[in-house]
């Protein structure tokens, strides 16, 4: 980036966290040797082997160079810069993030590519590019990685509207937010469905990507209950990142006209149940172990509390069974506190069994895609 462009970002309002795995470091360099950087970078994190990954996470990633991990690296830099500068606004924060598996002394496996995310109150922008091995020097990688980080800092801050030349070869994206979408992540409401009548079938998850198993699923419950199922997403989750616009964006598409969908910011079920009371919820068994899971609650006696909503508020479970490390585990499988028994209903393994799994086809994915 031209040192008029560093210079306009650092007298401007934006402030931004960086992040980086595997490349990138030329960019933050270069915007730490131009005075005022004070005034942008709030602070600078390379979680670079894996263990300090999944601590930045929280999670164990699928691909540790992919653009899932940097979307949620994004994420949590985007929630970090409202920490670190409460009195900015919101519209004036920036998480930047990059991951990048570049030539490095020994042959990879994998592709050489890197992804870059910017996201903020207003919009998630996003850059993915595929490497051939060998046409560029390491060098000559990093300093593709840094040119187009640095330019999507520019474009997110205003200060440049492209891409480095090689932009033929790089796929990039900006979703914007949407009004809802915003009022859904602050509060102001309670839920966007996909049409006004009120869901009493419910089937909550990421569904990234929907598959056929989550269609098999919903016909199956949609035959039980002869009702219209709705798939349920929410922006946040208590045990991942929350959506960004790009993911809200993505889910959303996939579903076609017939297909029915609610966007909540319901993480738990408590919340769910409440939102939608007398319904009956679609669970594989891998989500109600989390639900009686009790390190997700202070102890015992308050998750038997918060079980208690169920009955409050009459909510009912339609459990499908999974395989859990390579061992099929039905409703049957496990111990349901007597309190909340009768409300769950299984499916058994005769009537349905899919072992399909969405990070496998994200893998399956990611290795089909063409180099640059």
């Amino acid at each position: 980036m031209e040192l008029r462009n560093i210079q306009s970002i650092h007298t401007g309002p934006f402030k931004l966290v960086y992040v980086s795995s595997g490349g990138g470091s030329t960019a933050i360099s270069d915007f730490l040797k131009v005075p005022g950087a004070s005034n942008t970078i709030l602070e600078s994190y390379i979680p670079y082997s894996r263990e300090s990954m999944d601590e930045y996470l929280g999670i164990k990633p699928s691909h540790y160079c992919g653009l899932q991990t940097t979307i949620n690296m994004a994420m949590i830099a985007f929630e970090r810069a409202q920490k670190l500068a409460p009195d900015t606004k919101r519209e004036h924060l920036l998480g930047a993030a990059v991951t990048a598996t570049l030539s490095t002394t020994y042959e990879k496996l994998g592709s050489h590519r890197f992804f870059v995310c910017i996201q903020g109150s207003e919009a998630t922008h996003i850059i993915s590019c595929y490497l051939t091995k060998g046409k560029r020097t390491r060098d000559l990688e990093e300093e593709l990685v840094s040119e187009c980080l640095e330019a999507l800092i520019g474009i997110a801050c205003g200060v440049r509207s492209e891409l480095p030349k090689l932009s033929q070869n790089i796929e990039y994206e900006v979703v914007r937010s949407q009004e809802d979408w915003k009022q859904l992540i602050h509060g102001e409401i309670e839920c966007i469905k996909s049409e006004e009548k009120a869901p009493r079938l419910i089937f909550p998850g990421t569904f990234n990507p929907l598959h056929e198993g989550h269609l098999k699923i919903k016909e199956l419950a949609e035959s039980k209950t002869q009702e219209e199922l709705f798939f349920e997403i929410s922006v946040s989750n208590v045990d991942k990142t929350p959506l960004s616009f790009y993911e809200i964006k993505k889910t959303l598409d996939q579903f076609s006209k017939d297909q029915q969908w609610i966007l909540t910011n319901a993480p738990t079920f408590q919340q769910k149940v409440k939102l939608f009371p007398k319904s009956t919820f679609v669970v594989g068994t891998d989500t109600l172990m989390r639900i009686f899971d009790e390190r997700y609650y202070q102890d015992q006696t308050t998750m038997n509390q918060a079980l208690q909503c169920f009955n409050e508020y009459d909510a009912k479970f339609i459990v499908f069974g999974r395989e859990i490390n390579k061992h099929f585990q039905s409703l049957d499988d496990l111990k349901i506190p007597s309190f909340v028994r009768e409300r769950f209903k299984g499916v058994n393994e005769n009537e349905f069994r899919m072992d399909i799994r969405s990070r496998d086809i994200k893998r399956s994915e990611e290795e089909s895609r063409k180099s640059a």
